[in-house]
């Protein structure tokens, strides 16, 4: 009788999102094999399960729980699984030009690609930040959340392995006013990291600094915390929550719902009922 294979099937999902072009895997393989090829883009990700073993300039490289994939496009490499369990990994694929600008500051050109000399390396509190950050970029229906994801941790595996992020000197208390500013008034907009850093002269990830330093939380946060508190003065009005979360920029009620508990600790149902009721109500 022929022997069969009992290695479990191949899962893979993939999503493409807009800032940086980038593409997102979640993978277990089992059964894959890649042949030598290369990427247009920097992949980096983390092993999050099994063994990997891959080729790389010259020499063969393994990869644990714990670490870290860094690849610089158009590097020859391979991959396949290092024994029988085959490996888990969680990667992001961005376009170079995109990290050169809002990353690297444009202190390169626009076609400049950093090397990575080594592919995998063991660290296993980043390896936990990008499995966490990925999770975020997987679920995230705003644009500045997801620029501020992708640009924080690019910016810290940059300068973990990579080149060092240069700061520059800015008026820093003017420009987070002004952002402030903008994100009060146009609370309810899809605003991009890039549209900020234009209107006070600052690359993204200096801004993210900047503004979290000055505030306690990035531009991000304080764009969500703006949009519940509206929503808040919606609800209290009587608004459906329906028409509250379109009026202050949420998808549908799910996505206002999310966030709402996070930052008020109750649902918005229970805090229309409580604020049109005129009673107190206590949520245990």
């Amino acid at each position: 009788m022929a022997a069969t294979n009992n290695k479990p099937q191949d899962f893979s999902q993939f999503w493409r999102i807009p800032e940086g072009d980038s593409e997102l895997l979640v993978a277990h393989y089992n059964r894959q094999t890649f042949g030598r090829h290369a990427h247009e883009r920097y992949a980096i990700g983390v092993i999050s399960g099994g063994a990997e073993k891959l080729f790389y300039r010259g020499g063969h490289w393994y990869g644990t729980p714990g670490s870290v994939v860094a690849i610089t496009p158009n590097e020859i490499h391979d991959g396949g699984a290092a024994d029988e369990q085959g490996w888990r990994y969680q990667m992001i694929y961005v376009d170079p030009a995109w990290l050169n600008d809002k990353v690297l500051h444009g202190r390169v050109p626009a076609d400049y690609l950093h090397l990575f000399r080594q592919p995998l390396r063991q660290d296993p509190e980043l390896a936990r930040e990008i499995l966490h950050r990925h999770r975020m970029l997987q679920r995230s229906c705003l644009s500045i959340e997801r620029e501020t994801i992708l640009i924080e941790l690019l910016a810290k595996v940059f300068g973990r392995y990579g080149l060092p992020v240069a700061e520059k000197a800015a008026t820093e208390r003017d420009a987070v006013r002004r952002v402030k500013q903008r994100l009060d008034l146009d609370f309810d907009q899809d605003i991009t990291l890039t549209e900020l850093g234009m209107l006070v002269d600052m690359d993204p990830l200096y801004l993210i600094r900047v503004f979290r330093q000055e505030v306690g939380i990035s531009p991000h946060s304080y764009q969500l915390q703006r949009r519940v508190a509206r929503a808040q003065q919606f609800l209290r009005s009587g608004m459906s929550i329906a028409d509250a979360a379109f009026a202050c920029g949420f998808y549908d009620q799910s996505h206002l719902a999310r966030f709402f508990k996070k930052i008020v600790g109750v649902t918005p149902g229970a805090f229309r009922a409580g604020a049109t009721s005129g009673r107190l109500i206590v949520f245990g």
